[in-house]
């Protein structure tokens, strides 16, 4: 019994050590009740204006050379130099105004409704009876990918704009450059917004990580990433007697879908789009077409000219990648497998086996195959494999079943739906769309990009990051 109430006693020692850890660690924390009722006493059109006026920054010359000094800390920490450069280019688009108008007034969310004079307007009447005011939510906890910095940036300078304070965990690869591109940047944010740079892997990092999550009154908790990483992180809100509101951005990825005769009209145009839809970002984002499906097909030496012809552009982009031997094993024993199952396979001239498309008939070559022996999406670069099917009704089929495979096991499902078809081709892209619950139907120049109007996975973050307050009755005559 004695022992019993010292295991107890020690157990509260170290909780307590491991708060006193995290304050002496993070002193912003004891300020950032203070802060929030500072921003929540700001008006929103303040902060606008502040994420507006970088754009200027961003053309001088120490913005430029700030710029320059993030691209050349992303490719020292293994980005390709394209692949940083596109990052940069997208994330400078945020500042636009077109951009920022379209992400804080969209009409989609109902926001335009804050729309008055070019400002943005907290309290509105919907009509005599009913009002909102849209104010700050208060804390927030973001935690970022490894695969992309845009979506973590997004997010981070919506919930600033919408006058939270948050606090950001990255992904090893950024944990160093992002924090000392934002901390340097010349706006109020840097005072808002606060990084962790603490490590899952180091156990006592991991102790703070879940003291930090679960003791703290977080209004949101935004997390992008894997499934390990989602299942980590619920774990540990679900100890957090706050219920925070959660926001999780699963890992997903696109399908390709292509109407052979359309595809053709546009033929030297079309296979540049594609070849880059398949190479951007090493083919790592959720809406990087892993794979395709080709729809009104006809195999004759027309199929041999599309796709010899993608292999050459492809070329042009390739971007070597460290594959293992192991991947290697696999990457040929994929290849001899779609072979002995009729598929044909093309392969690049100059990079043999590293740049490959299968084309297949009526379902995937790997149906009936170990797929543990495979290629898992996440290791595949310049890869796909395209089945010919006859209608829309067995492309369902193929992807309600695809998710079983074990090269998609640690993906829940397809978000994006690249089409290359005509307006009756997109009639049944839509319908499919809506049996497999996929996100977005783009052309190929949003696989890497968004349009600021869009949802992100069915949130709109700059609503989810704020709170709204009913008004109703007689009282909406005072707003």
């Amino acid at each position: 019994m004695i022992n019993f109430f010292k295991k107890k006693e020690n157990k509260n020692y170290n909780n307590n050590k491991i708060k006193l850890q995290l304050s002496d660690k993070f002193p912003w924390i004891s300020n950032l009740e203070k802060n929030f009722i500072k921003l929540s006493n700001q008006d929103i059109n303040i902060r606008i204006n502040e994420i507006k006026n970088l754009k200027n920054y961003f053309n001088s010359t120490k913005g430029l050379h700030q710029l320059l000094d993030l691209k050349n800390s992303l490719v020292k920490s293994g980005y390709p130099e394209n692949a940083a450069q596109l990052e940069i280019d997208f994330f400078l688009e945020l500042f636009d105004d077109t951009t920022i108008q379209s992400l804080l007034f969209n009409n989609a969310a109902g926001l335009h409704l804050h729309f008055n004079d070019g400002i943005f307007n907290q309290k509105i009447k919907i009509n005599k009876e009913f009002g909102l005011i849209r104010t700050s939510i208060g804390k927030v906890f973001i935690v970022g990918s490894s695969n992309t910095l845009l979506p973590v940036l997004t997010s981070m300078i919506l919930s600033y704009i919408a006058g939270n304070n948050t606090v950001v965990q990255l992904s090893s690869l950024h944990a160093t450059c992002i924090p000392n591109f934002i901390e340097n940047l010349p706006f109020e944010g840097v005072n808002h917004i606060h990084f962790t740079n603490l490590y899952r892997e180091k156990e006592e990092d991991l102790l703070l990580i879940e003291t930090l999550i679960t003791n703290l009154n977080w209004n949101v908790i935004n997390v992008w990433g894997g499934n390990d990483s989602l299942d980590f992180y619920n774990r540990i809100i679900s100890k957090n007697t706050y219920r925070p509101r959660i926001i999780n951005m699963e890992p997903l990825t696109g399908a390709l879908l292509i109407q052979q005769d359309y595809f053709e009209k546009n033929l030297d145009i079309n296979i540049k789009n594609l070849s880059s839809s398949i190479t951007v970002m090493g083919q790592q984002l959720c809406s990087s077409p892993t794979i395709g499906f080709l729809i009104n097909y006809n195999m004759n030496e027309s199929i041999d000219n599309i796709f010899e012809n993608l292999i050459i552009d492809m070329e042009q982009n390739y971007i070597p990648s460290s594959l293992d031997e192991s991947n290697s094993i696999k990457l040929d024993r994929m290849i001899n497998a779609a072979k002995d199952k009729g598929s044909k396979v093309y392969i690049s001239s100059k990079y043999s086996n590293n740049i490959c498309i299968i084309i297949s008939k009526y379902q995937s070559a790997f149906n009936e195959y170990n797929s543990s022996h495979l290629l898992n999406i996440h290791e595949r670069r310049n890869f796909i494999e395209i089945v010919c099917v006859d209608n829309f009704s067995e492309i369902y089929q193929i992807i309600n079943n695809l998710f079983n495979n074990f090269s998609y096991k640690d993906t829940k499902k397809i978000q994006t739906l690249l089409s290359f078809g005509d307006k009756t081709f997109d009639s049944e892209v839509h319908k499919l769309a809506s049996l497999i619950g996929a996100y977005r139907i783009i052309d190929s120049n949003f696989v890497l990009r968004r349009y600021p109007m869009e949802y992100f996975d069915n949130y709109n973050l700059f609503s989810e990051f704020t709170n709204l307050i009913s008004v109703v009755g007689s009282k909406v005559d005072n707003l």
